[in-house]
């Protein structure tokens, strides 16, 4: 049973987290350098379930990958709240800070014990409010595994090459750095891509090239049978409103027809153009309230181009409920 918490506790809390300014991740190079270290430790290869073709999920690298990213609190998710809206209403930050005291759907903290990661956890997860996902850079590095030949003086080979069509938030790039291989990215969101370079900048291997360009995968194109592997989830439209710059696919392209076709189907054409033959593009989408037959209009556009879809692998999400959440990833041959 939720205990009863005292208006006056509330406002305490409220003061004390009001004076320290919003949670967000640090950004100092011990901190950042001590979970770049876990990331490159983590045995990714424990994740792929071969007899469900599920990845599976690890939460390593993506706390870094956020603390590049400080803009992504304040993205709509469709209708639903932001996290920066949260802070800034003090109605609602109090009803959070209760809830976290009193046990109610959040974990139950005594007043002094709440930490930076309940008051994250709460904003993230305050009824009515959606934060922007992010891809596991654990689950890149093992699809680069998996589909990318590397650097081997044995065999004469040289490391492959990605590009990531809607690089986000950072969690393909911190993924692409990890497995060792070289990096293209696109994004056309000017914030997300000051914070693509600093990833690169601090975490680059000098050994890899990582290139990025601030276009829309529909216009991007790489050069002819130059890439090994296409990997990347895509915008969902207009749920994720990255920025309001007319570079946004969902401004260009304003109704759900037309950005499968100016969009989703350019982006797969020029992955086609830029893939090796016999080479993969993977492509992580799911159905939703805005794009219902997403999956279905993939495989569709993924055919008309050219691709043969040869199997479905699936993603195993982050769920509030405890019970497996899964996405799938079709996988496409030249």
């Amino acid at each position: 049973m939720p205990i009863q918490v005292s208006e006056e506790l509330v406002n305490e809390v409220y003061e004390e987290w009001i004076g320290r300014g919003f949670p967000d991740y640090p950004k100092d190079l011990k901190w950042r350098q001590k979970e770049f270290n876990k990331l490159i430790k983590f045995d990714r290869s424990t994740l792929f379930k071969p007899r469900t073709k599920t990845v599976g999920s690890s939460a390593h690298g993506l706390s870094l990958a956020w603390s590049y990213m400080t803009h992504h609190w304040d993205i709509k998710c469709g209708t639903m709240k932001t996290p920066i809206e949260i802070w800034n209403d003090e109605e609602h930050l109090k009803k959070g800070i209760k809830k976290i005291l009193s046990g109610t759907f959040f974990p139950k903290r005594e007043h002094h014990m709440i930490s930076i990661l309940d008051m994250r956890a709460m904003l993230s997860r305050y009824s009515g409010t959606q934060v922007v996902s992010n891809f596991r850079p654990t689950a890149a590095a093992l699809l680069y595994d998996k589909f990318i030949e590397k650097e081997s003086s044995l065999f004469s080979t040289d490391s492959g090459v990605v590009w990531d069509m809607s690089c986000g938030y950072g969690g393909r790039l911190l993924g692409s750095i990890t497995a060792n291989i070289n990096y293209i990215g696109t994004d056309p969101c000017t914030e997300t891509f000051e914070g693509l370079k600093e990833i690169r900048n601090d975490w680059g291997n000098k050994k890899r090239t990582i290139e990025l360009h601030k276009l829309g995968s529909e216009v991007f194109r790489p050069d002819k049978n130059s890439v090994d592997f296409c990997f990347t989830s895509p915008p969902y439209f207009d749920w994720e409103k990255y920025s309001d710059e007319d570079t946004q696919s969902y401004k260009k392209y304003d109704t759900t027809e037309l950005w499968v076709e100016e969009f989703l189907r350019k982006t797969i054409e020029n992955c086609y153009y830029g893939l090796k033959p016999g080479s993969i593009l993977a492509l992580n989408v799911a159905d939703t309230k805005r794009i219902k037959n997403f999956e279905s209009e993939t495989v569709r556009l993924g055919k008309e181009t050219g691709f043969k879809l040869t199997d479905t692998w699936h993603l195993q999400l982050s769920s509030q409920t405890g019970k497996p959440k899964h996405e799938p990833i079709f996988l496409f041959k030249k």
